[in-house]
């Protein structure tokens, strides 16, 4: 067997394509007037409100100072200081007694605990099934796989390739499968290099992926990454970093090894003494277990190219287990951080992992007491001020290798003076616009007083599917048929071989119904002379379609009707036809890819926590209150 069949099928892994935005104005133009009237009864028009200018003198120093390249932040802190009235900062200790309104009114923004669970659960469901070869493992990561509710948060895809094994230099090298050998003698704290295990794959290995070094025939993370960019099936991409990236940079797809072993230079967070009880123990050995990743990006050091045969340790699992073990606090202090810095901090060097790793430092070092809604404005405060001193003094400790400066190479003095005034400057005004209601374009919430309670559990997980439904489908449309094959009975063997709770249920039953959609689209492709062939792949069809039926109200009949058409059978379309007509479809949501969600919220907590059966399944309360947009793949006849 040869190093391609070994990798064989992790390129084709579904791609998971960036959010599609529907331009209502674009519509306008292209839609008759009743269309068009017809379409904003579903979508909905929501105008922007914006508040009264005037300055913040704290803010306007900086502007006045910052260099002409950093024109793009000049003018987001531009937009900051137009909505504030007030002459100065307020500061933040004056809030901390209105920490648990502020909280309370969060916890609606931001969707509850269950709404979190349910949004994991959907992208774990999507992660298993998608995996139909033993050659790797997907894993949601990013802010949309850890749960969080963040307006176009990040979404990274990991794929690892499982059947290329890293064992540490020493280990006996076997002859049956590729190996690499994990060393990070020369290399600085949080990366290492992976040499060729001789054996007789090695000259493939060196072929595909190899370079000379002074350290001898190493794997080269540019040759790793430029190898499944070529083989990649979406050709509207591009190379980011450690991952293969869509032009938005909206998804980020990451393909890397797992090594079985705990590193060195990563032993004394096993070891070092705690201030408190987290993380728990049973976390710690469930973290080590998983072993860690290694990713295809050196160090750089201030240049603009990495080393090219330098790979970073990556301990994404790890991380993963410690936000699914943090309380709802802790969660909606990363949540707020991230807001800030999709929100207001994007121009600046300052990514989430650093807000990450700030997090994991202060629920060690602080008192598990500390992290409750009481305390919440107080959280808020200790993490912009452990922000700010480690900006101040140019050192971020990475956080389970303390001796790896997270800003080494990266924090400029100029950057430095920016990142100051705005942390010192942006949680206040947030509290503030909160508070006053003097609201910040980009920050786009209401007034506190005006908040509505939660609704039920049922109703906060319904949002969680809804939102990601776009997810589901266009990881599916990029499927080929054997793959749409394998999900199919991926899907059907989980649901017949495990006992799942009802969420979960209803999340593999939703995903079969659409792989059934996909599947016959993708069936009929198929070129075939033989009459008893074809006949039995008509009747796949037919079988498959009705099954995809199940998924709401009218699309799944609408691409049956669509498939008696193109067999020229118009009888039978227009049987289908006068059935959907028959429909009442005023009183159902429509579910569109541009659908702005305050409108389906509105939807699901007005009129759906009335009207559905809390008993019904996902599956079925969407087949009686929902229109899906007519869903076909690329390539379908």
């Amino acid at each position: 067997m040869s190093l391609q069949e070994f990798i064989k099928g992790a390129s084709d892994v579904c791609y998971r394509p960036p959010k599609f935005r529907f331009s209502v104005r674009a519509a306008e133009n292209i839609l008759s007037k009743i269309e068009y009237t017809r379409m904003l009864q579903y979508l909905g028009e929501i105008e922007d409100q914006t508040s009264a200018t005037s300055s913040v003198p704290a803010l306007e120093v900086i502007l006045n100072k910052m260099p002409t390249r950093f024109k793009d932040l000049h003018d987001v802190l531009g937009r900051i200081i137009g909505t504030y009235q007030e002459s100065q900062t307020t500061e933040i200790t004056q809030f901390y007694r209105c920490s648990i309104d502020i909280y309370r009114f969060l916890y609606t923004i931001f969707g509850s605990i269950k709404r979190v669970k349910a949004t994991r659960t959907l992208y774990k469901v999507l992660d298993d099934c998608t995996k139909i070869s033993p050659v790797y493992t997907n894993i949601s990561s990013g802010g949309q796989g850890e749960g969080l509710n963040i307006p176009n948060g990040d979404y990274d895809l990991m794929t690892v390739l499982e059947q290329i094994k890293v064992k540490l230099d020493c280990s006996v090298i076997e002859e049956d499968q590729p190996i690499l050998l994990f060393d990070n003698q020369y290399s600085y704290p949080g990366f290492a290099h992976l040499k060729i295990g001789q054996n007789r794959f090695s000259e493939e290995l060196f072929t595909s992926w190899g370079e000379y070094t002074i350290y001898g025939p190493l794997i080269s993370n540019h040759r790793f990454k430029n190898y499944f960019m070529s083989r990649y099936q979406d050709h509207d991409c591009k190379i980011h970093g450690p991952c293969i990236s869509d032009l938005p940079e909206t998804v980020d797809h990451l393909f890397c090894f797992r090594a079985m072993l705990w590193p060195d230079v990563a032993e004394s967070w096993l070891t070092r003494n705690k201030s408190s009880i987290w993380p728990p123990t049973d976390v710690m050995l469930n973290s080590v277990s998983h072993g860690i990743l290694i990713v295809p990006i050196g160090s750089k050091f201030g240049s603009s190219e990495d080393c090219s045969f330098e790979w970073r340790i990556s301990f994404s699992l790890q991380e993963r287990d410690l936000i699914h073990s943090f309380n709802y606090v802790q969660l909606l202090c990363l949540t707020v951080l991230k807001y800030f810095k999709k929100d207001v901090l994007k121009e600046t060097f300052l990514c989430s992992y650093f807000i990450k790793t700030t997090l994991f430092w202060l629920c060690e070092e602080l008192n598990e007491n500390m992290w409750n809604p009481e305390n919440f404005v107080q959280c808020i405060h200790e993490l912009q001020r452990r922000l700010l001193y480690w900006v101040r003094y140019g050192y971020c400790p990475h956080y389970f290798i303390a001796e790896n400066n997270l800003f080494e190479g990266v924090l400029t003095e100029e950057m430095k003076i920016i990142l100051e005034t705005l942390l010192h400057n942006i949680a206040p005004l947030f509290f503030q616009s909160i508070h006053y209601g003097n609201m910040c374009s980009n920050f786009k919430f209401t007034h506190f007083d005006h908040f509505k309670e939660l609704n039920t559990p049922f109703i906060e997980k319904s949002k969680s599917i809804f939102i990601l439904l776009k997810i589901i489908r266009r990881s599916l449309s990029m499927c080929t048929l054997t793959q749409s094959s394998g999900i199919l009975y991926k899907t059907l063997f989980r649901l017949l071989h495990n006992k799942f709770s009802y969420f979960t249920k209803g999340v593999y039953l939703l995903l079969f119904c659409y792989a059934n959609q996909v599947f016959t689209q993708r069936l009929q492709t198929e070129v075939c002379k033989e009459n008893k062939k074809m006949y039995l792949i008509n009747r796949q069809c037919i079988a498959h379609s009705l099954i995809g039926t199940n998924v709401d109200a009218i699309a799944g009949w609408l691409l049956l009707a669509s498939y008696f058409y193109e067999k020229g059978k118009p009888l039978c379309v227009l049987k289908i036809i006068d059935v959907i007509l028959a429909k009442s479809i005023d009183d159902k949501m429509l579910i569109a890819d541009g659908y702005h969600e305050d409108v389906m919220m509105t939807y699901l907590e007005q009129v759906a926590s009335t009207n559905w059966n809390y008993k019904l399944s996902v599956l079925n309360y969407m087949k009686m209150h929902c229109v899906d947009m007519i869903y076909v793949i690329p390539g379908s006849p």
